[in-house]
């Protein structure tokens, strides 16, 4: 057995909350494309995803790619299907409600991640956590404040199922951590890959075209799909990935609340949106909620170790 140590607590923070961050700049990408939907966005940056977590494999593991995959067994699997079903789940509550709402219902993730790991993993749920879910629940009232209507009730089952959705990512890169999770990702690609393909090639009210012609993007616009899978995603996923080796699953959930947060910043220098000065005094509650959590219990740890084969 060789032993190497972890990262520790607060480098998980870091890398979670880079991971966030690099999710943040979705919409402003989305912003920057011009005449593509949601299903063409998918399909291309899950291919670009697909083609750098499977070079990072080559690279790290080199002639172990396959063992790799399946050390990390039906639970990478679970857990890639997990985060494309939210990703989708969310996409479907935008036909029903706002993304106010929707964005304002998965922030109900943490508190998810927080029952479904203590029931999964036994991980105790400080009452520091609780009351930094609970701040930063309300910062999200305050960002989307103004922007909430009435919600149907397809759309708000949607959105939930989302939140439900990311929780048992979360809880499963946690179940996982003593494998290279990483290739959770694979699985979520060829996920999104196939349901979006369907969906572009063959006639259904979700997308107003059909056939082989809507793969016709442009150079311009597939630039901007592979930095959404290079960045927004490979490099987003994978760090949040590596953050899960140290931060229990409530606090993941907690630290993705990062993402709603940035957005509006990216929005507004890319596309000139300027969000309502609520958006930002709720931002910097959740900020506040995150780091207070992240202090509180990085001086409650300590360095740990694990044990590999080698």
């Amino acid at each position: 057995m060789s032993r190497r140590a972890t990262i520790s607590y607060g480098l998980g923070v870091i890398f979670a909350a880079g991971g966030a961050v690099c999710w943040s700049l979705g919409g402003a990408l989305v912003r920057l494309t011009h005449g593509l939907d949601v299903w063409q966005i998918i399909f291309y940056r899950s291919w670009v995803l697909l083609v750098c977590i499977l070079a990072w494999f080559a690279l790290a593991h080199r002639g172990r790619v396959t063992r790799q995959i399946a050390d990390a067994g039906i639970n990478g699997v679970i857990a890639g299907l997990a985060c494309g079903i939210a990703g989708l789940t969310f996409i479907g509550s935008l036909f029903y409600i706002t993304v106010a709402q929707s964005i304002f219902m998965v922030g109900v993730s943490p508190f998810l991640s927080a029952i479904i790991g203590y029931w999964i993993l036994r991980e105790a749920i400080p009452g520091m956590t609780w009351l930094a879910m609970t701040v930063a629940l309300i910062g999200l009232g305050i960002m989307l404040s103004g922007n909430v209507g009435s919600a149907s009730l397809t759309g708000a089952a949607r959105a939930i199922y989302s939140a439900f959705a990311f929780s048992c990512y979360s809880v499963l890169l946690r179940w996982g951590q003593d494998t290279d999770m990483t290739a959770a990702l694979i699985w979520n690609a060829l996920f999104l890959i196939v349901v979006s393909a369907i969906v572009l090639i063959v006639p259904n009210p979700l997308h107003s075209g059909s056939g082989l012609a809507e793969f016709n993007i442009g150079f311009d616009n597939f630039l901007l799909c592979f930095v959404m899978g290079a960045v927004q995603l490979s490099l987003g996923l994978g760090l949040f990935t590596l953050g899960s080796r140290s931060v229990p699953a409530a606090q993941l959930s907690l630290i993705a609340l990062v993402e709603p947060t940035i957005s509006p910043i990216w929005a507004w220098l890319a596309a000139s949106e300027l969000p309502p000065i609520l958006t930002f005094v709720g931002g910097a509650v959740i900020l506040a909620a995150i780091a207070a959590q992240a202090l509180f219990s990085a001086r409650r740890r300590k360095p740990a170790y694990v044990y590999e084969p080698g």
